[in-house]
């Protein structure tokens, strides 16, 4: 499964190793079934999810959930009478934990694409805290915060940055936990918030995310710190793009008037560069004859090679993609659960292509060509999944090209909006760093030098 989501998402994992013996991965919730998956993916254990109870009913996710140890949850929004099973979920949690295991859990108590994390439950803080207590708060458990940020969540193919924080412990909660167990579980619960707050995007709306993300962009290429026309992983983008968020706000609460004002030349920025169809890798300044001559010979080399390939991938799975969609199509799953049912739906049907073509290429050919066609299928679709990508990039690319070829104007009006805009960031940066907002420099991680060098 884990291998499953690493290829129906460009998965870029940061952050420390996850720690020996005992342990509690917390995390936002945006993407139902996938979180887990993709701790899974990016993990050296695997952590058992807890997951809310009707799922473990569902005809596609129960099985999965029941096969990766999933331990149910009962709410009471699911099911008021069942709300006392919880006593078997908490001490199914602090037994894994006691064993020397690793569970993962969702403070937030559900999946959801709201902008910003949700309002977090003590769960997660209660299971840690019982598990120290039931041994003499000598167990040693560490509690890992993790951040998990798509790029476009229902569409496979589109980044996500998994991010691992720094592990912490609660032992030091004996003596709070003795005296008031519930206060105590609060004050984990905010310091388990706080450490998944700094591994993601928080937003006041959905498009503050898009305005943020094309200024970042704008501003990391005029100022050259990342090339023109390159597509970076967000977890190479994360620090800046976090850092942009944290402005916005403060600009929106400092000054009124100049977040209005940058909001709108900042969407009028981002119209243009849809309308031109530059994409992330925006509109470039000029074009450079050796730049464009390698870029062509690389590029169509690569595409060249791959063709054979990516036609027999191509005709050998295109079928299966279709019934994937299908699936997706009759069940009309929320928002929340797109993607889980898209990739249960393909791996299931890959798995059943895969047997089919070993077993045409036994009929046909004996275990020679079975043992071929079981190597060569899944080589094929993949090689044509990364043949369909590079094609679509070099196709924007080139259109681009020409456009900008034909109209130098649009060149023009570009990089004077640019300039304009990242002047202004610059003079508000200017601003934070001079003390109207101490917090600008918490983190040193959050620095726009720091994302540009790794860019």
């Amino acid at each position: 499964m884990g291998t499953a989501a690493g290829i129906f998402y460009r998965v870029d994992r940061h952050g420390p190793p996850l720690p020996r013996g005992p342990l509690l991965v917390a995390a936002n919730h945006p993407n139902s079934l996938l979180d887990p998956v993709l701790i899974f993916r990016c993990s050296e254990r695997m952590p058992r999810p807890l997951g809310r109870a009707p799922l473990f009913d569902r005809l596609l996710l129960g099985p999965v959930l029941r096969a990766i140890g999933g331990i149910p949850v009962y709410r009471r929004q699911d099911d008021p009478a069942a709300m006392h099973r919880n006593e078997d979920m908490f001490r199914d949690a602090v037994a894994v934990l006691h064993g020397g295991g690793a569970i993962q859990i969702y403070p937030e108590g559900k999946s959801h694409s709201e902008a910003q994390l949700a309002e977090f439950r003590t769960g997660a803080a209660r299971i840690a805290l019982q598990a120290e207590d039931g041994v003499g708060w000598g167990l040693g458990l560490s509690i890992v915060p993790v951040g998990i940020t798509y790029s476009r969540k229902e569409r496979a193919r589109t980044g996500v940055a998994v991010r691992f924080g720094r592990a912490f412990g609660c032992a030091d909660l004996e003596h709070a936990y003795r005296e008031d167990p519930v206060a105590a579980a609060r004050e984990l619960t905010e310091r388990i918030e706080a450490g998944i707050r700094a591994q993601t995007l928080n937003f006041v709306h959905h498009e503050d995310r898009e305005l943020v993300e094309v200024a970042e962009q704008l501003y990391v290429r005029e100022s050259r710190w990342v090339p023109w026309r390159a597509r970076e992983e967000m977890g190479a983008r994360f620090p800046r793009v976090r850092r942009f968020a944290a402005g916005l706000e403060w600009i929106r609460r400092e000054a009124p008037e100049e977040h209005r004002e940058l909001k709108r030349k900042v969407a009028r920025y981002a119209a243009m560069n849809a309308r031109v169809g530059a994409g992330e890798g925006g509109v470039p300044p000029r074009f450079g004859l050796v730049p464009v001559a390698r870029y062509i010979l690389v590029r169509g080399t690569l595409l060249l090679l791959g063709l054979p390939l990516a036609v027999a991938g191509t005709l050998l799975w295109t079928p299966v993609l279709w019934l994937a969609g299908l699936v997706v199509v009759r069940t009309r799953p929320d928002v929340e659960v797109t993607a889980t049912y898209k990739l249960v739906a393909l791996l299931g049907g890959v798995v059943a292509a895969w047997v089919l073509w070993a077993m045409l290429g036994y009929v046909f050919g004996g275990t020679p060509a079975a043992v071929v066609a079981a190597v060569l299928a899944p080589l094929c679709g993949y090689a044509a999944l990364l043949w369909v990508e590079l094609a679509r990039e070099v196709r924007e690319d080139t259109v681009l090209f020409f456009k900008l070829q034909a109209r130098p104007d649009l060149r023009r009006d570009f990089a004077r909006m640019r300039a304009d805009l990242a002047g202004n960031f610059r003079r508000l940066e200017k601003r934070w760093e001079e003390g109207e907002l101490p917090s600008s420099r918490d983190d040193g991680n959050l620095s726009v030098p720091e994302g540009a060098e790794r860019g």
